[in-house]
């Protein structure tokens, strides 16, 4: 295991104490922590196990989890020494999603038994509070009430890649040409005003791209020294998603048009127009992560996106096809 993807003794024994030094596998419960013979002795038979694998080929291994996320207690539950060898040599049976669920409802178990009524507030006040959210990951989940340092960094960048992954696939098989849509037919007398349509359509998705990176996440994040907005996050980075969904549209729009001849050189340099947007969309929450992993106290951090075209040449080349189209028609 990497050194840095093991979790630290401070969370190690703030695990513990959260499970109130008992397996949080439902159907053991197992006291982990007693005496020895040693009047000055104890013995710990308890573990912090992770959730998602720290290392390749350990279970519920993810190959785009980040050093901090799979060391973070987030991704840490608390079991025996033979619940842990349990869990790790079945993970089909023993999934991500299972784990979460065990974690959280045996904290909110023992919470009951340090004190019952405070307990069951906040268990209806955390349910209630987490339905106006919709669907999440069970990672964003624990980020937004447990709201630790830098949660709000640490939530966009698992919501963006919650949100993005499948359109992600979606790209990339596109691009190895696993599917096919239906194609739309584009009639001739249409063909000019199709290609300022989608000319205008991508610009007004690189617009939404660029406010979105450059505006609304740091005003979600709020000003320094101040929490940010749950809420505003979750909502921004779905935006940004949706942002996301629409270039994958847009590729697919021209991909499966069918125009005239004249246009068919048109067409072929429109396809690939978004390809840097959505070929960097992973960048945001990996900048992210990363840089909380230094821990910063303060000052500036930039990523630098640029969404350029296919080619340095590509303005010309569709300017000159788009000429010899109008005077072919």
């Amino acid at each position: 295991m990497a050194v840095e993807d093991r979790f630290k003794q401070s969370v190690i024994v703030t695990l513990a104490k959260r499970a109130a030094n008992r397996c949080s596998n439902p159907n053991c419960g197992a006291i982990t922590s007693g005496p020895t013979e040693e009047p000055n002795g104890s013995v710990n038979v308890g573990e912090a196990a992770h959730i998602y694998g720290a290392n390749p080929g350990s279970a519920r291994y993810d190959p785009d989890m980040t050093s901090t996320d799979r060391s973070a207690i987030t991704n840490a539950i608390w079991l025996c020494s033979n619940c842990h060898k349990l869990v790790d040599d079945d993970p089909i049976k023993y999934p991500v999603g299972l784990l979460f669920e065990w974690q959280k409802e045996h904290e909110r178990r023992m919470a009951e038994q340090v004190g019952k009524v405070a307990a069951e507030i906040r268990q209806r006040y955390e349910k209630r509070y987490l339905e106006e959210f919709g669907r999440l990951s069970y990672l964003s989940e624990r980020l937004i009430t447990e709201k630790n340092k830098y949660w709000e960094y640490l939530l966009t960048a698992e919501v963006l890649r919650y949100e993005t992954a499948p359109i992600i696939q979606r790209w990339n098989a596109l691009q190895r040409g696993l599917y096919v849509k239906p194609f739309v037919r584009v009639k001739k007398e249409d063909s000019f005003e199709w290609v300022s349509d989608k000319l205008e359509e991508v610009s007004k998705i690189s617009q939404a791209f660029d406010k979105l990176l450059n505006k609304e996440f740091s005003r979600a994040w709020g000003p320094p020294g101040t929490a940010g907005s749950a809420m505003y996050i979750v909502t921004t980075c779905r935006l940004f998603s949706e942002v996301c969904a629409s270039a994958l549209a847009w590729e697919e729009s021209v991909r499966f048009a069918r125009v005239d001849e004249r246009f068919k050189e048109v067409c072929n340099l429109l396809a690939g127009i978004t390809a840097t947007l959505l070929d960097q969309v992973e960048k945001m929450p990996k900048f992210l992560v990363d840089t909380i992993s230094s821990k910063p106290t303060s000052g500036i951090y930039e990523l630098i996106i640029k969404l350029t075209p296919p080619d340095d040449e590509w303005s010309d080349k569709f300017y000159q096809a788009l000429k010899q189209a109008k005077e072919k028609f």
